[in-house]
This record gives structure tokens, C-alpha cells and sequence, in this order.
């Protein structure tokens, strides 16, 4: 078999897109994302905060683990709209405006902000009771939710979900993973980026829609510092940004998998980063440890 073909056989249409020959892209630096990349202090909630995300109005939203709390940002103070009478550790808004949670002790959730309305949309998996933890929603509107079952390096009982438009029926993807936590799609939706927190490590897989691709999953990182990955996300060139969990900083890795570098908190800030998001020429990162919304200006854009 030619090499052509080869590269062919596992999905690229380039040599470029397969990071050989002279068309390959050059890799990014953390001066082109962020320029000095320093952090300045959003709000301080004083909770375990996950889920940093925004409406389509701008306004920032989170969750808190430990209290249920579903969190919004006005006027530069935190303001609890609801619980979720769970411990909420994921958040995403849909493109219907509703707010979708994962929730570690009721499953799936969605919050309608207007009305107040909230909906438990799945809470099984094979009939059992699962620990849900982080999600992602796909162009057709199903969602990959990562199933962490208190998972850890050597126990690895974690699960990646998918659930299709307007199904609660869940079809696994991915299991025997150590904690699976983060979960991000990259921008033409082919693959899922997922965080094993249990072991340091970033694996891609095909989605299910590239389900034919003869490209399995792969170890496309590992992570420093910290215990492993948590919340994650990519920007519309590919690049994948993690939070490092007890590491006080964010990872940056390239379309082809090299780490770029981390952006760490300033002296003094706290060290359990969890999720973050791209929004209006930032990154926005949630702190638990002290209840934290930090951001840095960035030059990149979400995916769409």
C-alpha cells in the first residue's frame, strides 16, 4: 500500500491534515493565543464552581458542586436562580436557550432560565443510576456526557454516553475508562476529545456520526501537574484548552496534539481549576477552591 493510501485509509485528505510534508501547519504559541496572558479576577461566588458558560445574552452562568446552586453573574455579583437538589458539575447551554446540567446524584437536567422550569431528561443507563459529570452537544443536538462512576487509575468503570436528539436512551461509546471528565468536540464534529482525569490523559475518538472512520481511538495528550484533566473545550482552529485540576492553570494543546503550555493563575489564586469557556475575546475559568471566576483575553474564537 502506497503511503497515499495509507493516510487515506485513516482519514486524511492531506498531507497537511496528516502533519507531514511542507504544507503542514506551524503550531501556535501560548503569545499568539494570549499575548502577556495575565488573568484578571471576574467574581468571587465563595463556592465549588464548575460550568462557566453564557447565555445568549451574554450573562455568565455556572453551578455549584457541593450546594446545587445554579449560579448567574449579575452586575458583577453571583446570584443563586435555582437548585438542582443535586450536585451539579457540568453546565451547557443549547441552542434553544435551555441550560442543560449534569448533575452527579439526579442525571441530565435542564433549566429553562425564563421560566424557572426544570426537567429531568435522563437518569439511567442500562437501567441503572448513573455519575454523571460533563457534557457537550453535537450539531444535531445529541449529547456526549461523560460517565466518571467513581472511576479512578486503577478502578476504571468510567463511561463516555451519547444520547441522541431528544432521547434518553444512552448508546456507550467509550468504557473502562479511569474517570472520564471533559469532554470536547472538535469543530467539524468528526471527533470527541475526552479528559481521563484517572490518568493524566486526553483521548480522541471518532464521533458518532464519523463512526466509519478506520481512525480509533488514541492517546491525543498527556497532562502535567495538578491531579489530570478537567472541564475542557476547543477553539473554531482546533486547539483544545483543558483546566488542570489542582494545578491553578489552563493546558493548550495544538491540532496535532502538542502541549503548548499551561496559563497558570496568579500568586495567590486558588489551585482547583475546573471548566472554562471562550466568550467575547476571553477565556473564562471557574476556581472551586475559592469560589473563583477568572478570565484572560484571547486572540482565538469558540468553535461555532
Amino acid at each position: 500500500m502506497t503511503i497515499w493510501k495509507s493516510l487515506r485509509a485513516f482519514g486524511c485528505a492531506s498531507l497537511a491534515i496528516c502533519g507531514l510534508g511542507a504544507e503542514a501547519a506551524t503550531a501556535s504559541t501560548l503569545n499568539d493565543i494570549c499575548g502577556e496572558c495575565r488573568f484578571e479576577k471576574v467574581v468571587t461566588c465563595g463556592q465549588f464552581l464548575e460550568g462557566i458558560n453564557f447565555d445568549k445574552n451574554g450573562a455568565a452562568w455556572a453551578v455549584s458542586l457541593f450546594s446545587g446552586d445554579i449560579i448567574k453573574v449579575v452586575d458583577g455579583k453571583c446570584v443563586t436562580k435555582a437548585k438542582t437538589g443535586g450536585h451539579p458539575n457540568g453546565a451547557r447551554f443549547h441552542k434553544d436557550g435551555r441550560l442543560f446540567i449534569t448533575d452527579n446524584a439526579r442525571g441530565i437536567l435542564t433549566y429553562n432560565t425564563d421560566t424557572g422550569a426544570m426537567t429531568v431528561i435522563a437518569d439511567k443507563v442500562d437501567g441503572k443510576a448513573f455519575i454523571a459529570n460533563d457534557l457537550v452537544f453535537d450539531e444535531a443536538g445529541g449529547i456526549y456526557v461523560t460517565l466518571a462512576n467513581n472511576s479512578n487509575f486503577i478502578d476504571r468503570i468510567g463511561r463516555v454516553a451519547y444520547f441522541a436528539p431528544g432521547s434518553d436512551k444512552a448508546q456507550i461509546i467509550a468504557d473502562n475508562l479511569p474517570y472520564p471528565n471533559g469532554v470536547a468536540l472538535t469543530p467539524d464534529g468528526k471527533f470527541v476529545n475526552i479528559g481521563l482525569y484517572g490518568a493524566k490523559t486526553i483521548m480522541t475518538m471518532p464521533s458518532v456520526s464519523n463512526a466509519q472512520s478506520k481512525r480509533g481511538p488514541y492517546v491525543l495528550a498527556h497532562t502535567d501537574g495538578g491531579i489530570g484533566p478537567d472541564g475542557m473545550t476547543m477553539d473554531s482552529d482546533g486547539r483544545l484548552y483543558w483546566a488542570e485540576f489542582f494545578a491553578g492553570a489552563v493546558g493548550i494543546a495544538d491540532t496535532d496534539g502538542f502541549v503548548l503550555g499551561y496559563l497558570r493563575l496568579p500568586a495567590g489564586a486558588g489551585r482547583w481549576t475546573t471548566n472554562l469557556t471562550i466568550h467575547d475575546g476571553h477565556l473564562y475559568v471557574t476556581e472551586a477552591d475559592k469560589g473563583e471566576i477568572w478570565r484572560v483575553a484571547v486572540t482565538v474564537k469558540p468553535q461555532p
